[in-house]
């Protein structure tokens, strides 16, 4: 783990002290997430590698990995950004070409497009290792106010 993803899970963990969570939770830790670029409440750039087991039968990324890759990038961004819980509500993602084991690494590319009291509109844009453009997905986070 670089040491800017592992600095960007200390603030996390920080931020979360006194709740009983897992920074970062199993799940996105098996993904094997690298942070490549923070700017607060604003956007953040992770990459995940893609992996031989995350293939179909045709050898290409099943398409549940695009949601995860996605969802692990939206919801450290959007705890922290919030400063509050948050879950989603709904994800939308448009597949727009094939990712495999060859293309050795995804970006997700989160940026805000709005904040409101009660929720959090993302937007972000998956690249192959290749740099291309494999993947668009929205989100819409609600704030929790715990």
């Amino acid at each position: 783990m670089s040491d800017l993803t592992s600095d960007f899970f200390e603030a996390m963990k920080q931020w979360n002290k006194d709740k009983n969570v897992q920074i970062p939770p199993p799940a996105v830790k098996g993904l094997d997430p690298t942070l490549l670029e923070h700017i607060p409440g604003k956007s953040i750039k992770w990459s995940f590698p893609v992996k031989d087991n995350y293939n179909n039968p045709f050898g290409i990324t099943f398409g549940g990995y695009y949601g995860m890759f996605f969802d692990a990038a939206f919801g450290p961004f959007s705890g922290l950004t919030t400063q509050k819980p948050t879950t989603s509500l709904d994800m939308n993602i448009s597949f727009l070409k094939p990712l495999s084991p060859a293309d050795k690494t995804v970006t997700i590319d989160v940026e805000v497009v709005s904040q409101s009291k009660s929720y959090l509109m993302l937007s972000a844009k998956a690249y192959s290792g290749r740099g291309v453009l494999v993947a668009t997905c929205t989100s819409r986070m609600l704030i929790l106010n715990r």
